[in-house]
């Protein structure tokens, strides 16, 4: 049986996955929605229990191309941002972060939890998106929302 938080999980995951495909009216419009829709993820995240899979299940392989196609055609507007690690302190090089691949990373991750979850292995997909978002697509989410508050606002 699902656990209860899987079908929200995965109407987060639908959800952010679609601004990938849709195009709103205005340009202003579609960024709030893509920042609903990566808060949405967010709020997700905490109630997704912190569990083991039930077997070691590898990650289906999900193509990055088309993906990173998507998310550029779909925000055309978005690019190259400054990145620092807030941990590292004042010396550091300013890095430069890419909204586009941020967007197919996130996406590339979060379609595979959605295979591991139309696969029957639920354990394996809630812990997926867990481990996901404290070692990568967490980190992207993060950087290109503060990219994307600087941009609205």
């Amino acid at each position: 049986m699902a656990h209860p938080t899987t079908a929200s999980m995965v109407s987060a995951i639908n959800a952010y996955l679609a601004f990938l495909k849709e195009e709103p009216e205005s340009e202003i419009q579609r960024l709030a929605n893509l920042c609903e829709a990566l808060d949405c993820l967010v709020v997700e995240y905490h109630p997704v229990p912190d569990i083991e899979p039930d077997t070691v299940v590898a990650s289906p392989s999900v193509p990055y191309e088309p993906l990173a196609a998507r998310a550029s055609a779909s925000f055309p507007e978005l690019g190259l941002y400054a990145v620092v690690d807030p941990i590292q302190g004042m010396d550091q090089e300013v890095m430069l972060g890419d909204a586009i691949d941020d967007l197919a990373d996130i996406a590339l991750d979060l379609s595979s939890v959605l295979l591991l979850v139309e696969n029957g292995a639920v354990n394996g997909a809630m812990w997926e998106f867990r481990f996901g978002y404290q070692t990568h697509w967490g980190a992207h989410l993060h950087q290109l929302r503060g990219y994307l508050h600087s941009v609205m606002y």
